[in-house]
């Protein structure tokens, strides 16, 4: 076999470079072909040894294509590199931690029952219906107590209060 890969290299690789379309592939499709044919014993009967070289070396390339699908290319690799950092810089940190401080600064500043209604409605997302059950008042009552909240610490933190439109918070 190798007398014959050697005998034919030039025409099994034109072939080859034909069949691929690849130069660099075809010889690196041979080089790994006379390894292969390395291990094939020598008693082994060929009916056409050309044709059985190259069926080797088109094998060879097959699956030299299918480990380079595997691997990611550079542009795939550096696209991945380039994902932006969400993680907040320490001048955010600090900002974020302001904020939540005045507005703790401004619930403390609240009525008891208007610290309540904003804490159920806002933080733990209560209907209006189960919070005036909580506390033992209207509807209208706990409405009106998230208003002036929201409002007093909208105003305490420097922000536009946006009102809702379509009237009181869906129920859940």
């Amino acid at each position: 076999m190798r007398s014959v890969l050697a005998a034919d290299y030039g025409g099994l690789f034109k072939r080859l470079t034909r069949r691929l379309g690849s130069a660099e592939l075809a010889g690196e499709a041979l080089q790994e072909t006379f390894l292969r044919v390395e291990r094939v014993s020598d008693t082994t009967v060929v009916q056409s040894p050309k044709d059985f070289l190259f069926r080797i070396a088109l094998n060879v390339a097959t699956d030299r294509r299918r480990v380079e699908r595997r691997h990611l290319s550079l542009d795939a690799v550096e696209a991945l590199l380039d994902i932006p950092d969400d993680t907040p810089d320490a001048s955010t940190i600090v900002e974020g931690r302001q904020e939540i401080e005045a507005l703790d600064r401004a619930l403390a500043e609240l009525p008891s029952r208007s610290r309540q209604v904003f804490m159920a409605a806002v933080v733990k997302k209560m209907p209006d219906h189960e919070i005036a059950a909580l506390l033992g008042v209207s509807v209208r009552t706990v409405e009106i107590d998230l208003k002036n909240a929201l409002k007093h610490c909208a105003g305490r933190l420097g922000r536009t209060l946006i009102r809702r439109a379509g009237g009181p918070r869906p129920k859940s």
